[in-house]
């Protein structure tokens, strides 16, 4: 089967998607990549309010047209795939939606939020972000949280998080964990990429790690290559085998060529004055993603670099989405 032909016939899912945050409209640009199912980000780090209004926000959305699916299943994606239709996964960047109440995760699994990020680079009542630099784990708080996402089977990522408090969750949960866009430190050396122990880690509660394609976290060269991209995935499948290995893209509203300089760049520095983002480990924009897949329209080169990588037909399909689809499955259910 040649590239084209596989991409399309392939579940593909993006595990990790602010681009629609700020224009719900760029779903279409998923679609036209050839996209299965991918993950909006909901909330995270905005409060209770703001995420709940999101989150109304698509399910109307999703209400109003009949070519969309609100993905709480596994089947859910696999009938999205059948009849043509593109599946949207609830997914929290950050915990601050959850205040300091733990109901609040079964109030947001009941709107569908079935991915929660455990914090956004910077500490919260969880635990420590990966920009912290005294690398604390895991809160009492954040013990009760890992235990409430197991009972109500919502998924644990740990992208943005600490380095300890993200091992700590992965060695106390029950269920599959998940980095759904973090790249490895071996190939890059970010404070916001993650070490082998934590990819191992991550296999071993039998979750995934996906690949990133903001460009800071994949090089030093403000346009990447793909070739440079798809070396992460080497990396990823080479430490935690191809069972677990994954995408979440992670395209967002103030990249090339969403946002103009200006725009960009006025966004850039809300985040940093926020104190979500530190200059040293996001470097300023144009933010241009890898050459080829610079924005979801053109993903169906992805799975051209992969078979041209030397992937076989079967392996491409596990990183593509078959390996997200089983972590899916053994949370939520069939």
């Amino acid at each position: 089967m040649n590239a084209a032909d596989l991409h399309r016939d392939a579940i593909v899912i993006d595990a990790a998607c602010p681009l629609p945050m700020g224009d719900m409209d760029y779903a279409e640009w998923y679609r036209e990549g050839g996209v299965t199912a991918f993950a909006p980000t909901v909330g995270g780090w905005r409060p209770t309010h703001e995420a709940i209004a999101l989150i109304a926000a698509w399910l109307d959305r999703i209400a109003m047209r009949d070519d969309l699916v609100h993905v709480t299943t596994a089947a859910d994606i696999e009938r999205a795939k059948a009849e043509g239709k593109l599946g949207l996964i609830f997914h929290f960047q950050g915990t601050d939606p959850i205040g300091g109440d733990l109901n609040m995760v079964a109030f947001f699994k009941r709107l569908g939020v079935g991915v929660m990020q455990l914090a956004y680079n910077v500490r919260n009542r969880i635990g420590d972000g990966a920009q912290e630099p005294e690398d604390a784990g895991l809160s009492t708080f954040g013990r009760a949280f890992v235990a409430r996402c197991n009972a109500h089977r919502v998924i644990i990522d740990c992208s943005h998080t600490g380095r300890r408090t993200g091992l700590e969750a992965m060695a106390l949960s029950t269920q599959p964990v998940i980095f759904s866009h973090a790249n490895p430190k071996a190939v890059y050396p970010s404070v916001r990429n993650i070490d082998d122990e934590q990819i191992r880690a991550a296999a071993a509660t039998g979750g995934v790690v996906g690949a990133v394609g903001f460009p800071g976290f994949i090089s030093a060269a403000a346009r990447p290559t793909l070739d440079a991209f798809i070396d992460h995935i080497d990396h990823l499948v080479a430490v935690a085998g191809i069972d677990h290995v994954s995408l979440g893209l992670d395209y967002y509203w103030g990249q090339h060529p969403v946002s103009d300089d200006k725009a960009a760049l006025a966004s850039y520095e809300r985040l940093v004055v926020a104190g979500a983002w530190d200059r040293d480990v996001y470097p300023p924009p144009p933010h241009y993603y890898p050459e080829g897949i610079e924005t979801p329209r053109t993903l169906p080169a992805l799975t051209a670099g992969l078979l041209r990588r030397g992937y076989g037909e079967a392996d491409t399909r596990k990183i593509l989405g078959l390996n997200l689809l089983r972590v899916y499955r053994e949370v939520w259910g069939a």
